[in-house]
């Protein structure tokens, strides 16, 4: 469940040129009322108040004047990843925490990715945002024989393979990426949309864009 890196390559694949700008928010002291509540629908407040804090961040760090040419859509968005038992993940902090959530995907194979867009114009301040989910089942009887195998000792599991092959597991909220080809023979099935577990859904993206120029017309 990835984050910044594969909402650019899903951006790419839209007609729409646009510029990355890199601008750090101290997401995890944002919401924790709402982390500490995990549930879905904290989920959902919680990815729309980091796109908001990240939209604010990048439209603070511009030096615009006037409008015309100095017109611009900021787009911002963010995402986590819920689990019946372990609630709101975000990215591990540590392999540690990347096993922890391994070993609760094994025993209930189920998460749900809960992602945000949010369109915000500059100079009017007009925006529209929108909330997406999806949902991942994973292969339980094959997540159990992967770790069988690493215990016994024929095979390295699957998170020791994917840090071994760069993946970039601290960097995936829930530590996991659907795309990678070590993931994909453990998923069962996706429901929402790979482009909603991958980070950005682009049928949430084309609404937006569509109520957004309606806005401004």
């Amino acid at each position: 469940m990835r984050g910044s890196s594969t909402r650019a390559l899903i951006l790419n694949a839209l007609p729409l040129p646009f510029t990355v700008l890199v601008k750090e928010v101290d997401e995890r002291n944002l919401g924790l009322d709402l982390r500490a509540a995990s549930t879905t629908e904290s989920a959902r407040s919680l990815v729309s108040l980091l796109a908001q804090a990240k939209a604010t961040a990048v439209l603070g760090s511009l030096e615009i004047s006037g409008t015309g040419a100095g017109e611009v859509v900021v787009v911002t968005g963010d995402q986590v990843v819920t689990h019946p038992t372990l609630g709101i993940l975000e990215k591990p902090v540590d392999l540690r925490e990347a096993g922890r959530f391994m070993e609760a995907y094994r025993e209930v194979p189920e998460v749900t990715t809960v992602g945000s867009v949010l369109f915000t114009h500059h100079p009017s301040g007009l925006k529209c945002g929108e909330v997406f989910e999806a949902k991942v089942r994973f292969d339980k009887g094959g997540l159990e024989r992967d770790e069988e195998d690493r215990r016994g000792g024929r095979g390295k599991g699957i998170l020791t393979e994917l840090v071994e092959a760069d993946a970039p597991v601290l960097k995936c909220a829930g530590g996991l990426m659907v795309e990678n080809r070590i993931v994909k023979k453990f998923i069962k099935e996706i429901e929402g949309g790979e482009d909603a577990v991958l980070g950005l859904s682009r049928r949430s993206v084309l609404r937006c864009l569509g109520e957004l120029d309606k806005k401004l017309s």
